[in-house]
């Protein structure tokens, strides 16, 4: 039987999460202070070392075990609340190597050290209650930018230079030019080399963008949406100026978009550069969709009565991706359509051509619906994970009021009569007072199971 370390390293992880190496920090803080602010007994000033030296383990655990999934370890070691954390491991580990003196394990300095341990644990509490961090943005592309360039019958784009792109957008010749990495000086330099207003390159760029066509004078703008290979959430936009003869396509980040288009007689170069994008994009949805179907039969795999912290926080992280990639479907699926109709025209595109088109159209609509199903299936996994854990609530509120109706019954008989039996003016001792609240509890709670409400 195969076993899986990473499954293990993962759900000791989400045990050993900010909030509960918070509540150890203040445990730990609150054992180092009690033995300096209070007289207390050998044995308990001992068995308060012992839970501080389990607690410090539980932090060297933790940090191991978020060293060993950190993908980046470089920038893991270097962050400052980690440093702290390995300080807080390292630093009572001092006193314990042989080489230390007598002098480091003696009674002054080992009350300084405590105090010392006691200052790095405090502010670890606080970031145990900091929220989690977000996921952050994309930063803006800076440097010089990626050119590249794409010819007819080529199997291999060459690099080019800015002042040739410019040269390229002024005077367009049949080829495939790409251009990325690009600060929004560099789209205003593009935009004015080709004749388009740089807002409406500035918006098909942005990480919000979504599939659409606007037709120009010389180009005609198609935006498209194309997902990460590696990673579910991010999506890319891609703007191409498609002409009859080449095509502009235009990217904020670095991507690998340049490859031989399918061999058509039919198609000019323009146009088949784009269909070759549009088919990509259709490729890596339908890789996305795969990826996506798998998580959620993982999912589904977990026990209904247990739904962890980290089961919802999967599940909505899921639902986001597979809205946003449902609506680029539907609007891809629609751009397909009109093209394929006639509705929309792209250079070089005849009444000829459209079936290539039409069949794109009906892959996309494959998709959305195969994404639609999927996202169908994330929410009822959702809804019947919060059902079960509001039916567990309401079971647990049930036998807590319960419990409070008889515990009610000996607080009232105990608030009226007192404890002092002697001088009240009726002949009853405690035993037959405690006697008669007994029976009085035990008929109430017969009657609660005669009703059904304890089970």
């Amino acid at each position: 039987m195969k076993f899986d370390h990473g499954g293990m390293l993962s759900r000791l992880s989400d045990v050993l999460n900010e909030s509960t190496m918070g509540f150890l920090a203040l445990a730990a803080l609150s054992l180092g202070l009690a033995p300096i602010l209070f007289e207390l007994p050998h044995g308990v000033v001992q068995g308060f070392d012992v839970a501080n030296w389990v607690i410090i383990g539980l932090f060297a655990l933790e940090y191991v075990v978020n060293f060993t999934l950190s993908r980046d370890r470089y920038k893991f070691v270097r962050d400052p609340w980690r440093m702290l954390d390995a300080l807080i491991v390292v630093a009572p580990l001092l006193s314990l190597l042989p080489a230390a003196s007598n002098a480091v394990r003696s009674t002054p300095s080992l009350r300084i050290l405590r105090l010392f341990r006691i200052l790095l644990f405090g502010p670890r509490i606080g970031h145990g209650l900091q929220a989690p961090p977000t996921q952050q943005m994309r930063p803006t592309p800076g440097g010089q930018p990626h050119i590249t360039l794409l010819r007819s019958g080529e199997t291999m784009p060459r690099k080019c230079d800015w002042n040739e792109l410019l040269q390229w957008a002024a005077a367009p010749t049949s080829d495939w030019v790409h251009a990325s990495n690009l600060s929004p000086e560099r789209l205003v330099e593009i935009a004015s080399a080709v004749g388009v207003p740089h807002v409406m390159i500035e918006a098909a760029l942005q990480e919000s963008s979504f599939p659409r066509i606007e037709a120009g004078a010389r180009w005609t703008a198609l935006t498209v949406s194309l997902p990460s290979a590696g990673d579910v959430i991010q999506r890319d936009p891609v703007l191409l100026l498609v002409s009859a003869n080449g095509m502009l396509s235009l990217s904020p980040h670095p991507l690998d978009l340049q490859q031989l288009p399918a061999k058509s007689d039919a198609l000019p170069w323009g146009p088949r550069c784009a269909l070759h994008i549009v088919r990509l994009v259709l490729a890596r949805d339908e890789e996305l969709a795969r990826r996506l179907e798998r998580m959620v039969r993982q999912l589904e795999e977990l026990p209904v009565i247990e739904s962890p912290e980290s089961f919802f926080r999967q599940t909505f992280r899921l639902k986001r991706v597979l809205s946003t990639a449902k609506g680029d479907l539907w609007r891809l699926r629609g751009l397909l359509e009109m093209l394929g109709d006639g509705r929309r025209l792209l250079p070089g595109l005849g009444p000829d051509q459209r079936e290539s088109v039409a069949s794109l159209a009906e892959e996309a609509d494959y998709l959305y619906e195969t994404v639609d199903n999927v996202r169908e299936s994330i929410l009822s996994l959702i809804e019947l994970h919060i059902n079960i854990a509001a039916h567990g609530t309401n079971r647990f509120m049930r036998l807590l009021a319960l419990v409070t109706t008889l515990a009610l019954i000996p607080a009232v008989v105990g608030g009226l009569l007192g404890m002092n039996l002697g001088e009240a003016p009726w002949p009853v001792t405690l035993g037959q007072v405690a006697f008669g609240t007994l029976v009085l509890t035990l008929g109430v709670l017969y009657t609660f199971m005669a009703k059904g409400w304890l089970r």
